[in-house]
């Protein structure tokens, strides 16, 4: 495994234990914190180092590292969503729909962040 996999399994595992502490916000919002950081910047880092992007749309990689890629980028839009109707809650500003759709959007950025976690393993070489 590479540096960038030992990353993204130390967000991933942030995320789990996240997840599995929601309902104790004060573990709950630093961990989910910490676990989309650290995916916001480890893909910043390999746009940087590696142009991650382009060559992500040159589909020039396997099916299943597009997969990878696939998913992995569908968590991070997801996470947009989360974060802003998650500050909502935080704030106390949050209403009982605000609070059923961030748990349905952030299941789905964690399913969609999981099979990319799964799929990441088909990129190395």
């Amino acid at each position: 495994m590479t540096v960038n996999m030992y990353i993204a399994t130390v967000a991933w595992l942030c995320l789990v234990l996240g997840v599995l502490n929601r309902k104790k916000r004060k573990k709950h919002v630093p961990l989910m914190l910490t676990g989309i950081t650290l995916d916001f910047l480890l893909v910043l880092y390999l746009q940087v180092v590696r142009d991650a992007i382009q060559k992500a749309a040159e589909f020039s990689l396997s099916a299943l590292q597009q997969t990878h890629i696939g998913f992995s980028t569908l968590a991070l839009l997801l996470y947009f969503p989360v974060l802003y109707l998650g500050s909502q809650l935080v704030k106390g500003k949050g209403t009982p729909r605000t609070k059923s759709l961030h748990v349905r959007i952030a299941l789905s950025a964690f399913l969609f962040r999981t099979l990319g976690f799964v799929f990441m393993f088909s990129m190395i070489k």
